[in-house]
């Protein structure tokens, strides 16, 4: 038996989970260090690790400023330690102040210390000694792999993730004939006006029928005659004859797009988990926020924002700005993120923005070569 130390961070909780989910045992311990000001993170980490409440010791810094006074955190942690124990302690979380404080007191004790290193999926374990020409570090590979769900759990939001509806309503070969129409620009100007017709009076209903669309009775709403041949051009038969329901109204309208991202990921990456259209939202808090395409591989998460066109580089950018706010805020310091769009970036000014904010930009050139595409996404996740 031994006790799993961590340093508890409220901005990467990650490494702390991923040290208990791959080294506990029955039987074991677990000791959570805290500042003050993530004294609800480590009530919420010991809730999340499902280890009995008995077998969970809390070290918490009281007051403000102490996890920056070195006696202070060696004081408060080395009264809670016992001699002959075996104590195993991962330096990744805190401030390096505490990790430098804990590893001190750990010593004494001689525990072994731990460094978990999200990005490559690992866990070092080192020894500090006088010796530094004994290559004994090693190099452990964390084989637990989470889903999206303790994801977005382990940043304190909430998700609808449980719910259906985050996998495609149409077929690979579906998404492609879309994809072919409007990359080979075989979409007529009559073709364009019906889909922004359905998007701006359809998109968000529960359903819509094709009669009341060739003859609306809302004065607001085009009329769309030719709406059954516009289907059939397109190859595109809905489940009922006569209307069509919310899935195929979003889909029709952009929804596509992610579905064509999304079998282009999971052909090319494999994730360990994958969805479309997941909502997040922090707890306590009424704004959403919707995801295009999200996936996790190895640990790690990614996120796609999916626009068929950008039209303005003013709207790219409020693309971007939102993005990267949404990640600091919500998704993690760890989280990268993706921009896939149609729109032809000919002079890469639209790449230059989103590579200053940290953010990858996959446009028309990219995603209308399959190799190219194939090999910037396998790219993304090394």
């Amino acid at each position: 038996m031994k006790t799993i130390v961590n340093i508890i961070s409220d901005e990467n909780p990650i490494p702390a989970y991923l040290f208990v989910k791959e080294m506990y045992e029955p039987g074991d311990k677990l000791m959570f260090i805290s500042a003050k000001n993530t004294e609800d993170d480590l009530e919420f980490m010991s809730e999340l690790m499902r280890v009995p409440n008995d077998c969970i010791k809390e070290i918490l810094l009281r007051n403000d400023m102490d996890e920056f006074k070195y006696e202070q955190i060696c004081r408060a942690v080395i009264k809670r330690l016992q001699k002959g124990e075996t104590y195993y302690v991962n330096l990744a979380g805190g401030t390096r102040y505490m990790a430098l404080a804990v590893q001190q007191v750990f010593e004494k004790f001689g525990a072994e210390f731990f460094y978990v290193q999200t990005e490559k999926n690992i866990i070092i374990k080192s020894k500090f000694d006088d010796s530094i020409n004994d290559n004994d570090d090693q190099h452990i590979q964390i084989k637990y792999r989470m889903n999206l769900s303790e994801y977005i759990k382990l940043h304190e939001m909430q998700s609808d993730l449980h719910n259906s509806g985050h996998t495609p309503i149409r077929s690979e070969l579906d998404v492609q004939n879309l994809f072919d129409l409007f990359s080979q620009r075989l979409l007529s100007n009559r073709d364009y006006r019906i889909l922004e017709i359905l998007r701006t009076d359809y998109r968000g209903l529960n359903y819509a029928k094709l009669s009341e669309i060739e003859r609306p009775r809302k004065l607001r709403a085009e009329a769309i005659p030719d709406i059954r041949k516009f289907l059939d051009f397109l190859s595109f038969t809905p489940e009922s004859r006569d209307e069509l329901n919310k899935d195929e109204l979003d889909y029709l309208t952009g929804g596509w797009w992610e579905e064509f991202v999304y079998y282009k990921i999971k052909e090319a990456i494999n994730p360990d988990d994958i969805a479309i259209g997941p909502v997040i939202r922090t707890k306590g808090v009424k704004r959403q926020n919707e995801l295009d395409v999200v996936f996790i591989k190895d640990n790690q998460l990614y996120v796609v924002e999916c626009k068929t066109g950008v039209h303005t580089e003013k709207l790219f950018n409020e693309i971007v700005y939102k993005a990267c706010a949404l990640r600091e805020a919500l998704l993690g310091i760890t989280c990268k993120y993706y921009i896939c769009s149609m729109k032809q970036d000919e002079d890469g000014s639209l790449k230059r923005i989103a590579k200053n904010m940290d953010i990858t930009f996959w446009d028309f050139d990219v995603v209308s070569q399959p190799e190219l595409f194939d090999r910037k996404m396998k790219e993304a996740i090394k």
